[in-house]
């Protein structure tokens, strides 16, 4: 039977393509009106402060003109006294400001900073007066230089005066005309400003309900199905775990029959021991010679059973039961020489006062006579079985690895999809700027902040379903990375250091096991610890591997480690188990007050490159 997620794969990746088009145009649309709205309130803004200087200096422009009329019958009643000069020069100057002013308003001036840009009212009303402002200006110059063209006629004098301020009324009234007409329409473009940015804010809420519809609530339900499908293939495993155990049913029956078979068995003996990691210390004469193993110091208990195909896995049960107190029992066969041979192998703890595992003895009984006498009569039935039993195992081991590549790409899609979507749409919200309703306002807000809590728990989710950086780059990258990750999401300072630029590669066992223990080290750190800076560093000698996490957080009585068990749930079992299965060595101090030091040191074999394993 052959498993295959291909069809399912390219179809999903199909999918997400589609909605990352669409999010790609719903995020240009966004940032497109971002854009506008920004352009137009800065113009808007400019063209205010314009509008301003203009209102002002055309009201400055009635008070001028009063003034000039002012200082015209002053300076007729002073020129007969001869105390006019300051008056003279008073006037000659109002003259030229108003009259600059004027220039100014109606075509503009750099330095005054008015654009000149009037409407058509505007300027009409300006023609309107020009005669009325030619009159007074000419009126007003020559009555500042009297004194200095030498004019003596009073009548001329009078003649002046009388024009400017029979000019001087119309031109006020004009002038008050223009001022309205020039707020008038500074208020206009206030209220066009004000609608646009309501029709803006409107687009950009239709934007963010358009991408939810088509964007969000889509890769939601393709997270749903995806979860579905894994559901799915776990009761496929289920029931193929179940079909397993039924042959098995079978396969005990049929050995009933071997009652009839009375082939004596060897009494058991102890062939080896171990530590609880299950690292060979000891190892009988017996084994010696059925195995031809000589140095047990090198030795794991899967390596005693040569041609038996043990390894990592059997190890990781065994550790497993092992720490459960628990013992293994089972057949081995073991071939060595051109000679085969069948054992009854049970491996228990010793447990030492503290009621820990202090040692593992392997202790086994030669069975080989009796397991020929029943392959002898029932080889037929078992090769049938066993070909049932592998068919079913191949299916199960296709089921299984299809729900591995099943969850990492579940990872990746919420990584990829979800999480990016929203952090898109956070920075999309925090654009808008919905200062004229109050209730926008706050809801916005809370759709932020909600938001904000969801890309933190996906990254997190994430990052705890696959550790992808380990398996792709290897132990110092997978820590770097998860102590950049755990440093978002946390209030504490954690500083990564790898003083010899570590790149080796290790043993997947190593690596995994590694990264869990330090895993361990910098939650207890950030739950227990009350720490404000944790320090990981990482190293490699010749000969081993050092790891160092230090926190300067509340510490704890040392004392206690001694009462670590299975039972107690401390994290501290899992992180000396770990350390035993890769023959690694652990130290863990800590002061009260004075925060805690974790050092883990692992042997490892010296490479040739970077790629070896352990």
């Amino acid at each position: 039977m052959k498993y295959s997620f291909q069809d399912f794969t390219n179809n999903r990746k199909n999918k997400f393509g589609q909605l990352a088009l669409w999010y790609i145009l719903a995020l240009c649309t966004v940032a497109t009106v971002i854009i506008i709205g920004q352009v137009l309130i800065q113009k808007h803004l400019s063209s205010q402060q314009s509008d301003s200087r203009i209102v002002n200096i055309a009201g400055r422009q009635r008070m001028l003109s009063q003034k000039i009329a002012k200082l015209a019958l002053q300076l007729e009643d002073t020129l007969a006294s001869g105390t006019h000069e300051k008056l003279s020069e008073e006037l000659a100057a109002t003259t030229r400001l108003w009259q600059k002013s004027h220039l100014a308003l109606r075509v503009g001036d750099p330095e005054m900073h008015l654009p000149g840009n009037n409407s058509q009212a505007i300027d009409s009303m300006f023609r309107s007066i020009e005669k009325h402002h030619v009159a007074i200006y000419e009126s007003a110059e020559t009555l500042a230089g009297w004194q200095q063209s030498k004019r003596s006629s009073g009548a001329e004098l009078t003649t002046l005066v009388h024009t400017i301020l029979a000019n001087e009324g119309l031109f006020l009234i004009g002038m008050d005309k223009i001022v309205y007409q020039y707020d008038l329409e500074a208020k206009q473009k206030v209220n066009s400003l004000s609608q646009m940015e309501y029709m803006l804010l409107a687009i950009s809420l239709l934007v963010i309900f358009l991408e939810v519809v088509f964007i969000f609530r889509p890769t939601a339900r393709q997270v749903s199905k995806t979860m579905g499908k894994l559901i799915e293939s776990e009761k496929q495993a289920i029931k193929m775990t179940k079909e397993i155990s039924a042959i098995y049913s079978s396969l005990e029956k049929s050995y009933e029959q071997l009652a009839k078979v009375n082939e004596p068995d060897d009494m058991p003996r102890v062939w080896a021991r171990a530590d609880k990691g299950g690292n060979v210390s000891w190892m009988s004469n017996t084994l010696q010679h059925i195995t031809g193993l000589q140095n047990a110091r090198s030795l794991r208990i899967c390596d005693l059973f040569p041609g038996a195909g043990l390894g990592d896995d059997f190890m990781d049960e065994l550790v497993e039961v092992i720490s459960n107190h628990e013992n293994w029992s089972g057949q081995v066969w073991i071939k060595q020489g051109g000679h085969e041979y069948w054992v009854e192998v049970t491996i228990c703890p010793v447990l030492n006062l503290g009621n820990e595992v202090g040692e593992v003895l392997v202790i086994a009984t030669d069975i080989t006579g009796r397991k020929h006498a029943e392959q002898d009569m029932y080889r037929k039935n078992r090769n049938e079985i066993e070909t049932r039993i592998n068919q079913q195992k191949y299916r199960s081991v296709l089921i299984l690895e299809g729900q591995e590549e099943e969850r990492k790409r579940l990872a990746m899609d919420i990584h990829d999809g979800i999480g990016q979507h929203l952090t898109s749409l956070k920075f999309q919200i925090e654009g808008i700027d919905p200062e004229e309703c109050e209730i926008n306002a706050r809801k916005l807000a809370e759709i932020k902040a909600q938001l904000s809590d969801t890309i933190k728990e996906v990254r997190r989710v994430t990052f705890n379903l696959k550790p992808t950086v380990l398996g792709d780059y290897g132990l110092a990258s997978g820590l770097r990375m998860f102590v950049s990750e755990i440093s978002k999401y946390s209030e504490l300072k954690i500083n990564f250091t790898n003083p010899g630029h570590l790149t080796d590669r290790f043993s997947q066992r190593l690596e995994n096991n590694v990264f869990r223990i330090v895993q361990e080290a910098i939650n207890n750190a950030i739950k227990y610890a009350k720490a404000g800076l944790i320090d990981v560093s990482i190293m490699k000698t010749k000969e081993e591997l050092l790891i160092v996490v230090k926190d300067d957080g509340v510490g704890f009585d040392p004392s206690q480690l001694h009462d670590v068990g299975i039972a107690s749930g401390s994290g501290f079992f899992n992180m000396y188990e770990r350390t035993a299965y890769i023959n690694g060595k652990l130290e863990i101090d800590s002061v009260p007050g004075k925060g805690t030091r974790v050092e883990l040191r692992v042997p490892v074999k010296p490479s040739a490159n970077n790629g070896s394993g352990e």
